[in-house]
């Protein structure tokens, strides 16, 4: 995972200080029994010693463990705290997102996602967005439970029948950001990904206004077939 985005740097230093955590336990236990076989093994002439410990042997080993624990468990929280953050839009972000995040709604359904832009346009699988813009997308579904999965951006989130679920991100870095289906959602889910489209605050007003008049422009096209005769 590359963070680009302030969520995902959080836990991306949660990732790392559990590694850590992991490292540390592993190399104490290991040490640990290496010192004890080595202190209390037979030697010529010498029966083995039983192994123990005295009482406040215990609770020094106690006490260092629940310290451990205990900063592990603070510096979950902090992090986690500064991951549910909602991020403010920088200054070479979209001027209509100063104040608060561009909403987009994205609909899983089986097998893509849909994505409506305010002002009224759409996409499929690609979803275009301005860079440092804080982005808060209404994850939802039509049929079963998907999980939009973009690591570089976000969290998993999963978008539920009946529910509407958020995840917001900011992206500091113009580029494309791929993602793929976390959670089984029939026979297709693995060709279920989708792909995010960084681009300047400028190019996302062309695409919107563009994709809009495209859209607009092939709904008249069919009504007027349907009017001419020419579609039954």
């Amino acid at each position: 995972m590359t963070p680009h985005s302030p969520g995902t740097d959080q836990i991306d230093t949660l990732l790392q200080i559990g590694f850590v955590a992991a490292a540390i336990v592993v190399v104490a236990i290991n040490v640990a029994l290496l010192y004890a076989v080595r202190r209390n093994r037979a030697r010529r002439g010498v029966a083995p010693r039983p192994a123990g410990s005295s009482r406040g042997g215990q609770l020094r080993v106690g006490a260092a463990l629940t310290a451990f624990a205990a900063v592990i468990f603070i510096l979950g929280v902090i992090f986690t705290g500064k991951a549910r953050e909602t991020p403010e839009s920088g200054s070479a972000g979209l001027a209509a997102a100063k104040s608060k995040p561009l909403t987009i709604k994205a609909t899983g359904q089986q097998w893509l996602w849909r994505y409506d832009y305010p002002n009224g346009a759409f996409s499929y699988y690609k979803l275009v967005v301005p860079v440092d813009t804080a982005v808060e997308l209404e994850l939802l579904s039509t049929d079963v439970v998907h999980t939009w999965n973009v690591p570089d951006l976000s969290g998993k989130r999963d978008a539920v029948p009946g529910k509407t679920n958020k995840v917001v991100f900011l992206t500091d870095e113009e580029g494309e950001y791929g993602g793929q289906s976390a959670t089984l959602s029939g026979q297709a889910y693995g060709a279920m990904r989708t792909a995010v489209e960084v681009v300047s605050p400028q190019a996302y007003e062309e695409f919107v206004k563009q994709q809009r008049a495209d859209i607009n422009s092939a709904q008249d096209r069919v009504v007027g077939l349907i009017e001419n005769g020419e579609v039954p």
